[in-house]
C-alpha cells in the first residue's frame, strides 16, 4: 500500500474525479492508496461530495 502520490499522479487523479470518470474509491484502488488519503487529496483540491466548493 502506497501512502502518498506524486504531484503528477495527484493532478491526474483530480482530473479524473472532476470529470466524473472515477469515484474516490476507484481512484484509491487504481493508485494503491488508502481511501482516506485519496479523499483528503480531493478535499484539499476543493471538492466536497463530488462538487467543487472553492
Amino acid at each position: 500500500m502506497i501512502y502518498f502520490l506524486s504531484e503528477s499522479e495527484k493532478k491526474t487523479a483530480i482530473k479524473e474525479y472532476a470529470g466524473r470518470q472515477k469515484t474516490i474509491r476507484q481512484l484509491a484502488q487504481k493508485y494503491g492508496v488508502l481511501y482516506e488519503i485519496m479523499r483528503r487529496i480531493m478535499v484539499n483540491a476543493g471538492y466536497s461530495n463530488g462538487l467543487k466548493v472553492r
